[in-house]
This record gives C-alpha cells, structure tokens and sequence, in this order.
C-alpha cells in the first residue's frame, strides 16, 4: 500500500480546493467543488470563494442565493453553511438520519411531529414563529429541533455579505431529500473529491454524522497509508501531487473548509499552530506552502497580519492587496501591517 507524505497530502489538498490554481466557474459549482462553505460569520463565504474563483464578485454569490441555487441552512455540525442547491437534499437527508435515529429511539412520536412541521414550514417563518409552535423551556431547542425534522434554508437576504441575521426567514425547501445511503454516497463522493485522502473517521467528525452512516464499499476507492500508518480512502484515480508542487500564498475565511475537514489536521495546521485553536477561534487563517502560518484582519484601509510561525514572504504582498481590495472595495489604498 502506497504511502504519503505529509507534503504530498498539504499539496493535494490545495489542488482539490482551488488553492494552486483559481477556477474559472460558478459560485454554485465552486461550492459544489468544495462541500457546503461555513456560513457561520456572513462574510466567510465570500471571502473563502474569493480565494479559489477568478474574477468572483459579491453579486455573483448574492444573485446565486436570490436563485437559489445555492442556499443557506443549518447542515454539518448543527452549524450554517452555504450549500449548492442542487446538494442541498442530500446533505439535509444524511444529516437529519444521523439525528432522528437518536430521536425515534426514545420519541415515538417525532415522525408525526415531522410532517406536520413540514407542511406548517411550506410558510416561511421567522424564529420567533417557530418558538411559539415549539414548546420548550429554553430558546434554542425549538429550532435546532425544526431544523432536525425538516429541511429549513433560510431566505434572502439571508447569506448576503451585508447580512446582520436579524428576521430571518425560514422554509422548507421543496425538493424531496434522497434515500439515507443515496445522500450518504453523494456526501462521501464530495467529501473526498474536496478533502481526500482521508480517515473513515474524519468525514464523520466533518460532517456530524456517524461511521456507519457512511457506505465506504459503495464508491470506487482507492487506500493509502500516511506517514504514521493510518489507513486513508480517496476516490479511485484521483490525482494526488508531488510534495515539492509550489503552492502559492492564500487568504482564507473564517472557520474555513480545509481547516475543519480532519480530526488530523497537520497537513493544513503545523503542529507549532495547533495550539492556537483557530479552528474553535474561527480567525481568517493565511496559508503558505499550503499550511496555516498567520491570521489575518481587513480594518478601513489597513490589512494586518499576524504571524504565527516563520514563513517565506513571496508573493504575500501580493496576494494581500487582492484580499484586501475584495474586503473593502471602495477603499483608496491599504497599508500593510505584519505583527
């Protein structure tokens, strides 16, 4: 069984999430690429687009939203994401599964309660609607129960750049949701053409669901080893890239993609970076040579960088000043502060 190196895994992960190379595509199909992006702070998305897509516009993601073909929910560990809309039924079916198994085993009723929230959100409603339906003695458990039972997005403006959260609306989306195993399949399909060669158990911890959720014989696969001699699966003839492949600097969003996708996260965090938990902190990360090296804020006219670890600064200036134009586009010119 083949072996990779940690090198060979950081560049191959940069390959599969845009990261060398910028694709020339749609918001929707770039995040059809990359698995639903971390919706939690509005802006995240579009920053983390930003990164990958050429030429990528805030109207472009907005109008994708409008259209809904990418829509905004609550998905991979009870948390919001921007998901294709196209996804979207399969990661809601696969998620809900995962949830409702725990739910049926102690509330024989919950398929009842079900449908008849679904047929009440085909209005949408706004949160506060939603406590008033749901009976329970604290604020959050009557939505993280709606959204468990029924497949919720939430409406524009909702996931706009600008977007505050406040009145939302909710409703339930109309495509019908696949099978278990046929949403499972389609997540693990995406999982490893976004984030492979990977653990069994790191799409599970991604995505909030269990092991056996997953079908692993169902795709065509191929298994490695990495260097500590944990077995990994990827998609058969998937490309994986010499570790000597330059990787470019890039700015990254909050709590992004590649940073949450493994419970064993050297290949994109450094074990001197570990213990700043950015993952938990949800700071916007740079990466160099495809691993995390600093974090990063847009104030006014001013980027500031914060390092973490020693790093090569080609090429950063560069890449900064694009960031930076994108975060605050009517700014006349920015100053540059690394710390």
């Amino acid at each position: 069984m083949r072996v990779l190196t940690r090198a060979e895994l950081t560049a191959t992960l940069a390959h599969r999430q845009g990261l060398i190379t910028r694709w020339n595509t749609t918001p929707a199909a770039a995040i059809t690429r990359l698995t639903p992006l971390q919706g939690q702070e509005a802006r995240a998305p579009f920053v983390a687009l930003a990164a990958r897509v050429e030429g990528f516009t805030r109207a472009a993601l907005e109008r994708a939203l409008t259209e809904r073909h990418v829509v905004k929910s609550t998905l991979m560990r009870l948390t919001l994401h921007l998901a294709s809309g196209e996804d979207f039924p399969a990661y809601a079916a696969l998620l809900r599964h995962s949830r409702m198994r725990k739910w049926r085993a102690t509330d024989p009723g919950v398929d009842d309660e079900a449908a008849e929230l679904a047929a009440w959100l085909t209005t949408p409603r706004t949160n506060q609607d939603i406590r008033a339906k749901i009976e329970a003695p604290d604020l959050w458990t009557p939505i993280l129960r709606a959204r468990t039972l029924v497949p919720l997005v939430q409406l524009p403006p909702a996931g706009h750049y600008d977007d505050r959260g406040r009145d939302t609306l909710f409703v339930k989306d109309p495509r019908p949701l696949p099978t278990p195993e046929d949403a499972a399949k389609l997540v693990l399909t995406r999982y490893l053409g976004a984030f492979g060669p990977a653990q069994k158990r790191d799409v599970a911890a991604w995505a909030g669901a269990a092991q056996r959720d997953f079908d692993f014989d169902a795709l065509e696969t191929v298994r490695y080893r990495d260097e500590a001699g944990r077995e990994l699966l990827d998609l058969a003839g998937a490309e994986i890239l010499p570790g000597d492949t330059p990787l470019p600097p890039r700015f990254l969003g909050n709590w992004d993609q590649p940073l949450l996708a493994y419970k064993d996260r050297d290949r994109i965090l450094p074990p001197e970076v570990l213990p700043l938990k950015l993952t938990l902190s949800g700071d916007q990360t740079l990466t160099v040579g495809g691993r995390v090296v600093a974090s990063w804020r847009v104030d006014d006219e001013t980027m500031t960088i914060a390092a973490h670890t020693d790093f090569p600064t080609d090429g950063i200036e560069a890449e900064a000043r694009r960031t930076a134009r994108f975060c605050a586009p009517h700014a006349r010119a920015f100053e540059l502060v690394m710390k």
